[in-house]
């Protein structure tokens, strides 16, 4: 608890004491997301309501709906495209179905580090990836993290992609990431979160990847063998608000609610990167075998996953242009 309280505190610094002294109207909004209650997007979430109660001095208060509570992923983001929810934090792969271009984001072996992707997706190309959400009915304020992707396994571990070959995984109902897998020679299956797993303790697939922190939290590792370290994608998050509801706000909400966001954003990466060394350990503390890809074996990775950059963005001038904003950018730094 003092950890949460500190994160508060340091979130609430962020936003400026300007905001304070605003008028604003009586209002209540909800904000849902997909992860447990005390998780790092649960973090996020309640710092954005402290700091959007106290900087209102009331006014304005947030209800917050973790752990799908609101319906599936898709069914979150359909309402916030419709204007039935005000806000949510959902997966870019979730999200993809309805903005094509955030896919650019999932690229597998993309992002050198987190500190690259924020510094990118933070800046003037994130701002174009946004651009296009806006057009389908989000606001997007920013990018949350979940952390780098690893895959788990039952029966056989996974050091190279010919490991894969027939192996069925788990992944999010994404078009792209069905494409990924087979191209590493395994058998994707699309299954919602929740089933997840079930999925994996009645043998429906023998793998899946996710984040630490979802492989901890979900308790993913009581129903499966082995999990290989790969860093192989980004599992970013995204707060996305309505954006005929946003607009209609006054300026100085639509200020209050951007400036909470942020520190609610630096409020969850923090628990994000904290908790990681946390979440490895209570997973290690279990059967399941832990191992890393030796940089022979990430290279085979790399080399079946980098044609598929191109293979992506073919046919859209839009998706390639941002990858190429993407690699400019990565090259800058």
């Amino acid at each position: 608890m003092k950890k949460l309280a500190s994160l508060f505190l340091a979130a609430a610094l962020i936003a400026p004491a300007s905001l304070a002294a605003a008028e604003y109207p009586a209002m209540n909004v909800r904000l849902s997301h997909n992860q447990p209650v005390g998780s790092p997007e649960d973090v996020g979430a309640q710092t954005f309501k402290k700091l959007m109660e106290e900087k209102s001095g009331g006014r304005i208060t947030v209800d917050v709906f973790p752990q799908m509570q609101l319906g599936s992923m898709r069914e979150q983001a359909e309402m916030v495209q419709m204007g039935t929810l005000e806000m949510s934090v959902q997966p870019t792969s979730v999200l993809t179905p309805f903005v094509e271009e955030l896919s650019v984001i999932d690229f597998p072996f993309l992002w050198a580090d987190k500190d690259e992707l924020y510094r990118i997706m933070d800046g003037e190309v994130g701002g174009k990836f946004y651009a296009f959400c806006e057009k389908k009915g989000f606001k997007t304020l920013g990018l949350w993290a979940s952390g780098f992707k690893q895959i788990t396994t039952k029966g056989r571990p996974v050091n190279a992609p010919e490991d894969l070959k027939g192996m069925k995984i788990r992944v999010m109902p994404s078009p792209q990431l069905v494409e990924q897998y087979k191209s590493w020679g395994a058998n994707p299956i699309p299954i919602e979160y929740a089933e997840l797993y079930n999925a994996l303790q009645q043998n429906i697939v023998d793998g899946q990847e996710n984040p630490l922190q979802t492989i901890a939290m979900a308790k993913l590792y009581e129903v499966q063998d082995y999990l290989t370290i790969s860093d192989h994608g980004f599992l970013g998050y995204l707060f996305i608000v309505n954006r005929r509801w946003f607009e209609k706000q006054g300026e100085d909400v639509r200020k209050l609610i951007v400036e909470c966001e942020r520190g609610a954003r630096e409020a969850e990466r923090l628990a994000q990167a904290e908790g990681e060394a946390r979440f490895l350990g209570q997973i290690k503390q279990s059967k399941i075998a832990v191992g890393e890809l030796t940089d022979e074996n990430r290279a085979k990775f790399i080399a079946v996953s980098k044609p598929l950059h191109d293979k992506f963005v073919e046919g859209s001038a839009t998706k390639a242009e941002l990858l190429k904003a993407v690699y400019e950018a990565k090259e800058a730094r």
